[in-house]
C-alpha cells in the first residue's frame, strides 16, 4: 500500500495539481472498475451466483487494496450481516423497515461522528462514510421493498409495485447487491429489482456496441469535469471567498466569483458520479427488460446527476430534481412518502422535514444543516414566486410577445443558480463561523430575499396586483 500511495502522490503532483491522494485513489478505483465490468459481462447471465461473487470480490479489491479502506470494509460487512439478520428475524413484522432504517442510520451516524472527531485542518483522508451513505440507501430501500412485497397491490404506488420484492433475498445475492463494485464508493444507489435485472442481462450478446458507447461517453463527460476541477479548484472555491484578498470586489464581482466557484465545486461531484455511472452502465445496470413488440432492450435512467438541468435549469425544482438523483429518489419514495399522508405533500413543514433527514444522512457538521434548512426555505420561496409570477408572465407574453416569457426564464435561471451557489457554501465550508463569514461577504442576500418574498406575497399579498 505504501508503494501505491507513493505512486499516486507522484501522479497527483505531476499531473493533477496536487489534489489529495485519497481522491486520486478513488479515480483510479473507478477507472479499474471499467476493466472489471468487461470481465463481469463475460460471466454467463445464467450463472447468477458467480456474478454476485465476482461483484463482492471486485469491491474487496477496489475498496480494500486500491483505496486502502480495510477498516471500512469490516464495518460495512458487519453492518450488512447484522441488518440482514434483522431483516430475516422481522421479515413478517410491518415495523421491520423502520427498525432497519434506525439501525442503519445509527451505525452511519457513529461512523460520521468518529470521522468528524478525528479530522484536523478541515481536510479528511479518504474514509468509508461515503460508501456507507450509499449502503444505507440500498439496505433501507430493500427493507421497504420486502414489506411492499407482502402488501396488496392496490395499496402500492406504481414505483412500489415495480420494486416490490417477494421474500428475503439469499445472503449471497444480498451482499452482491449492497457491495456492487462499480457504484460501491460513490453510487449511484438503486433498488434490488434493478440489480436483479442487471444480473440477468446478457451483456455479451445484446446491444454490446450501444452499451460500450453509452458507458465510455459517460466516462468522457466525467474526465472533462475532472479537468475543470483540477485546473480551477485551487483559485475558485467557496472557502476562498472569505479571504481578505477578495474584499475589494463589489457585489457584481462577488456574485460572479460565487457563480464560478459553484460550477468548479460541482465539477468534482460530476466527475465521481459520471465516471461511476459509466462503469455501472458497462455491466448492464439499468436494463429494464425487452419491448413486447420489437424485442429491443429497454433502459432506465440510472444517472445520479443531470448536469444540464443543474447548470441551465430555470427553476429551483429543476435544479434539485437533477442533483443527487439517487438520494432524492430514496428520500421521496422511502422517507417522504412513507411518513407523509396523501394530500400533505406540498406543505413547507414536510419539505423541511425531508431536507433535515437529508442533512442527518450527510453527517453532523453545522454547515450541512444550514444548507438544507435554507434550501428548504428557498424552495418554498421559489414556489411562492412561481405561483404568483408564472401565469402573469405567460399572459403578458401573449399580449406583448415571447420576449416576456424568455426574460422570465432568464431571471428564473439567474435566481435559481444564485440560490444554489449561496446555499451550497455552508455545505463545503462545514463550520458555522466560516459559513457565516462567506454569507456576510455576499451581503446575506439570499436570507434577505427569502424574507422579502414571504413578506411581499404571503403577508402583503403582492400577487393580487400581478393577477389583476
Amino acid at each position: 500500500m505504501q508503494v501505491l500511495n507513493q505512486f499516486l502522490e507522484r501522479i497527483s503532483t505531476a499531473y493533477l495539481g496536487g489534489i489529495p491522494v485519497d481522491r486520486v485513489a478513488t479515480v483510479l478505483a473507478v477507472l479499474l472498475s471499467y476493466a472489471l465490468a468487461h470481465l463481469f459481462r463475460l460471466i454467463p447471465a445464467k450463472q447468477t451466483q458467480s456474478r454476485h461473487l465476482f461483484s463482492i470480490v471486485a469491491t474487496l479489491f477496489l475498496f480494500g487494496i486500491v483505496q486502502g479502506q480495510f477498516a471500512g470494509l469490516v464495518h460495512l460487512f458487519a453492518g450488512a450481516l447484522g441488518l440482514y439478520a434483522v431483516i430475516q428475524a422481522l421479515r413478517n413484522n410491518p415495523r421491520m423497515p423502520v427498525v432497519v432504517f434506525v439501525l442503519a442510520m445509527a451505525h452511519m451516524s457513529y461512523s460520521q461522528i468518529r470521522r468528524q472527531l478525528y479530522e484536523t485542518g478541515g481536510t479528511t483522508d479518504l474514509d468509508y462514510t461515503g460508501a456507507q451513505m450509499v449502503f444505507v440507501i440500498k439496505v433501507t430501500s430493500l427493507a421497504f421493498c420486502i414489506r411492499d412485497g407482502r402488501e396488496k397491490a392496490e395499496r402500492l404506488s406504481a414505483y412500489q409495485k415495480k420494486n416490490a420484492i417477494q421474500g428475503v433475498p439469499g445472503l449471497l445475492e444480498y451482499i452482491g447487491y449492497v457491495f456492487f463494485f462499480p457504484g460501491f464508493a460513490v453510487g449511484p444507489a438503486f433498488e434490488m429489482a434493478t440489480y436483479r435485472q442487471m444480473v440477468a442481462f446478457d451483456g455479451m450478446s445484446t446491444e454490446r456496441k450501444r452499451l460500450n458507447r453509452r458507458a465510455y461517453g459517460t466516462l468522457l463527460v466525467g474526465l472533462l469535469c475532472l479537468a475543470v476541477f483540477v485546473k480551477y479548484s485551487v483559485e475558485y472555491n467557496y472557502v476562498n471567498m472569505a479571504l481578505p484578498a477578495f474584499s475589494h470586489l463589489g457585489i457584481v464581482g462577488r456574485t460572479l466569483r460565487l457563480f464560478v466557484s459553484g460550477v468548479v465545486t460541482r465539477a468534482a461531484y460530476y466527475t465521481a458520479w459520471k465516471m461511476s455511472e459509466g462503469a455501472c452502465i458497462l455491466t448492464g445496470l439499468g436494463f429494464d427488460g425487452y419491448a413486447a413488440k420489437t424485442g429491443e432492450a429497454l433502459w432506465m435512467d440510472i444517472s445520479n446527476v443531470h448536469i444540464l438541468d443543474v447548470e441551465l435549469g430555470t427553476s429551483m425544482k429543476q435544479l434539485i430534481d437533477g442533483w443527487n438523483i439517487g438520494t432524492n429518489t430514496w428520500l421521496r419514495h422511502h422517507v417522504y412518502l412513507r411518513i407523509i399522508k396523501p394530500g400533505e405533500g406540498s406543505s413547507t413543514m414536510a419539505t423541511l422535514l425531508t431536507f433535515l433527514v437529508s442533512a442527518l444522512w450527510h453527517g453532523f457538521y453545522p454547515g450541512y444543516y444550514l444548507t438544507f434548512v435554507f434550501a428548504a426555505l428557498a424552495a418554498s420561496a421559489a414556489r411562492t414566486l412561481r405561483r404568483n409570477l408564472h401565469k402573469p408572465a405567460l399572459k403578458y407574453s401573449t399580449v406583448h410577445g415571447l420576449y416576456i416569457k424568455k426574460l422570465y426564464d432568464c431571471v428564473g435561471w439567474a435566481l435559481s443558480k444564485y440560490t444554489l451557489d449561496f446555499v451550497a457554501t455552508p455545505f463545503m465550508a462545514l463550520t458555522l463561523s466560516l459559513s457565516l463569514d462567506i454569507w456576510r461577504y455576499n451581503y446575506f442576500l439570499l436570507p434577505l430575499g427569502i424574507v422579502f418574498v414571504h413578506v411581499a406575497f404571503n403577508v402583503l399579498g403582492a400577487g393580487r396586483f400581478l393577477s389583476a
